[in-house]
C-alpha cells in the first residue's frame, strides 16, 4: 500500500488505458477493521454496489470518459435546518459535472470534466498563493482528495434545477483559472498527483464534509444537524488548529436588528419582543447545540439553525461558528466565539498546519476521517454513501 505521491506527475502519466482496473486500495488508516469490506457490506445487508470505471482521455480527445457511479447524498452542510432523508438519485457514471457558476454578468451552467472541476474547487477553497512552499504540495493534495470525494458523493444534488453542484459554500466553492494559473501550477500538480482517488469507509465513498477552522476540536454531524452519525465523522481533537490559529471572533448586534432577523424565519420567530438568547445545551466539543430564544414567543432551535438565520441576515462572517458564548448588555447582544464553519469533518486550517509540520496527505485525511481508506477511482465495485446518512440541508 502507498500514500499519494507528494511529487508532481508528468503529463504522460495521465494517459490511462480505457479499460477499468480492479479495485486496489492504495492507502488506509491503521485502525480500519480487519474485515474485508465486501464481507462487511454483505453482512450489513448493503445493496447498491456501484461499478466504478474511469477512462481519462488526452486533452482534445472525443473519446467518452466514465467515472465513479454514485448516488445523491448530503451536502457540504454549511446551511441551516434538518429535514427528512431523501431518496438517492439513480446511479450514473461521473465523467462530467454540471456546475452553476455565478459571475458579475449573472449565473450560467457549465459542464466540466470531473478533474477540471476538482482543480477549480481546490483553487477556490484553498488558494495556493496563501500556502507556504513546504506545505503547499501536501495541503493541496489533501484538499483535492476531499473536494473530489465530496463531488462524487453529492453529484446531482441540484438535479431538479438542471445542474449537479453550485459554486458556493452550499456545495463547494469553484472558480476557473485566472492570470498565470495553468496546467502546471501547484494546484494542478496536486490534483494530478491524486487523480481519480477518493476517500472511502468500508467500501463506500464518504461524505467528505469540511470547514475552515474548528477552533481546536471538531464535532459530529449528528450533534450539528441531528440524525445518525457516521463513524468517520466522529469528533477529534485538533491541537494544531488550537495551538496556532484559534480563530477568535466577536459579533455584536442591536436588539431590534436581531429580533427582525429572527422574525424573518419561522423557525426562530419570537414576535414583537426579544428578551434573551440562551444556550441551553452544548455538545462534546463545547459547541452550542440548542438555543432558547425568549420573547413574545420562545422557540427552541438547533444552534446551527440559529447560526444559519443570522448569517442569512447579516452575512457569512457574522456568527462564524456555534462555538460561542452570548451576553446581553446596553441594548445589544454580543456573541464571542472561536472557529469558522460547522466544525464537522476536515478542518482546513488544521490540515494546512499539519502539512506544514510534515504530515503526509494520508495521515491528515485519516486524522479527520478516522478509519477511512484512499482508493483509486480506476476501480470496480465501490459503493455509494449510506442512505441512512440522510441529512438534507437546504
Amino acid at each position: 500500500m502507498r500514500c499519494p505521491s507528494p511529487f508532481p506527475l508528468p503529463p504522460s502519466a495521465f494517459r490511462l488505458p480505457p479499460l477499468p482496473y480492479r479495485l486496489t486500495p492504495i492507502a488506509c488508516s491503521t485502525d480500519t477493521p480487519n474485515v474485508p469490506s465486501a464481507t462487511r457490506g454483505l453482512r450489513a445487508g448493503i445493496a447498491a454496489s456501484v461499478a466504478l470505471a474511469l477512462t481519462v482521455s488526452a486533452c482534445g480527445s472525443n473519446r467518452e470518459a466514465f467515472g465513479p457511479r454514485v448516488a445523491t447524498a448530503p451536502p457540504r452542510a454549511d446551511a441551516g435546518g434538518t429535514t427528512a432523508p431523501r431518496s438517492p438519485a439513480p446511479l450514473r457514471p461521473v465523467a462530467t459535472v454540471r456546475i452553476r457558476v455565478t459571475t458579475p454578468a449573472g449565473t450560467r451552467i457549465v459542464t466540466l470534466a470531473l478533474e477540471e472541476y476538482v482543480l477549480g474547487t481546490v483553487r477556490a477553497e484553498l488558494p495556493p498563493k496563501t500556502l507556504q512552499e513546504e506545505a503547499a504540495s501536501r495541503a493541496l493534495q489533501v484538499q483535492a482528495l476531499v473536494s473530489r470525494t465530496y463531488a462524487v458523493a453529492n453529484i446531482g444534488r441540484h438535479a431538479s434545477e438542471g445542474f449537479d453542484l453550485c459554486d458556493t459554500t452550499h456545495c463547494q466553492l469553484y472558480r476557473a483559472a485566472v492570470g498565470v494559473e495553468g496546467p502546471h501550477d501547484r494546484a494542478a500538480r496536486a490534483v494530478a498527483a491524486t487523480r481519480g482517488e477518493v476517500i472511502t469507509y468500508e467500501g463506500r465513498v464518504i461524505q467528505a464534509l469540511f470547514h475552515s477552522n474548528c477552533g481546536g476540536h471538531t464535532t459530529s454531524a449528528g450533534a450539528v444537524w441531528g440524525g445518525p452519525d457516521e463513524p468517520y465523522l466522529r469528533p477529534v481533537t485538533d491541537e494544531f488548529c488550537a495551538r496556532s490559529s484559534p480563530g477568535a471572533w466577536t459579533f455584536t448586534v442591536a436588539d431590534a436588528d436581531l429580533r427582525r432577523a429572527l422574525d424573518a424565519d419561522p423557525r426562530t420567530d419570537v414576535g414583537a419582543r426579544l428578551q434573551r438568547v440562551d444556550v441551553t445545551s452544548r455538545d462534546a466539543s463545547g459547541r452550542a447545540a440548542l438555543v432558547a430564544l425568549v420573547g413574545s414567543r420562545s422557540p427552541l432551535v438547533r444552534a446551527e439553525e440559529f447560526r444559519y438565520v443570522l448569517r442569512h441576515a447579516f452575512g457569512q462572517r457574522s456568527l462564524k461558528s456555534t462555538l460561542f458564548t452570548v451576553a446581553h448588555r446596553n441594548g445589544q447582544f454580543e456573541f464571542t466565539g472561536t472557529g469558522f464553519g460547522h466544525g464537522v469533518g476536515l478542518c482546513q486550517v488544521g490540515a494546512t498546519l499539519r502539512a506544514r509540520a510534515g504530515q503526509s496527505p494520508l495521515a491528515i485525511i485519516t486524522h479527520y476521517f478516522p478509519g477511512t481508506t484512499i482508493q483509486s477511482a480506476l476501480t470496480s465495485r465501490l459503493m455509494a454513501p449510506r442512505p441512512s446518512f440522510g441529512l438534507n440541508i437546504p
